[in-house]
């Protein structure tokens, strides 16, 4: 039986490249730069010190459900703020408790009040397999988009929706011990 260590620090398993954004751009940059960088969320930054995170969700929550326009808002408008941090040296089950109790799924990493690093429920999941029950808790929470049931069932149905790995929008998800993975999340799971 692998016994895991869920003592180790988020420093171990940290995203070192997180994209900052400063709160005076526009939803329109924050939009590109998320394309650009292939990311779902972008901390804000104001004299080196981060003050919120603005994600995919809150551009189409704050903004587009609204008919906002992009180049017109400000990210500090749409932010989410306060941030929630935890230091380097937190963790991996305490950033776990904390990602739960306050119903995120990034959670950034600081040090000296300087931003070092990021980790996601995505993260975790590489960590170790037997994660996976604190991690399905998690996505759980986070679940915020309703599936579709095609209208044919089949022995392998298909939805469409939120991944509840990675939350990409997908129309090919694949349900897996209760979660809907999109296909690179269930290639991952599988291997």
């Amino acid at each position: 039986m692998v016994v895991l260590e869920t003592n180790i620090p988020v420093r171990e398993i940290m995203n070192r490249d997180v994209i900052g954004v400063d709160p005076d751009d526009t939803a329109e940059v924050a939009a590109q730069m998320m394309n650009r960088y292939d990311v779902g969320n972008l901390v804000v930054i104001r004299n080196k010190k981060a003050i919120g995170i603005v994600t995919e969700e809150d551009l189409v929550r704050k903004l587009v459900s609204k008919n906002l326009l992009p180049e017109k808002v400000k990210i500090e408008d749409i932010m989410t703020s306060p941030l929630i941090t935890v230091s380097p040296n937190t963790s991996l089950t305490s950033a776990m408790r904390i990602m739960l109790k306050n119903n995120i799924r990034r959670l950034p990493i600081v040090e000296d009040r300087k931003l070092v690093g990021i980790i996601t429920n995505k993260d975790l999941l590489s960590v170790s397999p037997e994660l996976n029950r604190i991690l399905i808790d998690l996505i759980e929470i986070n679940r915020d988009l309703e599936m579709k049931v095609p209208e044919e069932t089949s022995e392998k149905a298909v939805f469409q929706g939120k991944c509840d790995i990675c939350g990409v929008l997908s129309e090919n998800l694949r349900e897996v011990d209760g979660m809907l993975l999109c296909e690179d999340c269930y290639e991952e799971m599988m291997t």
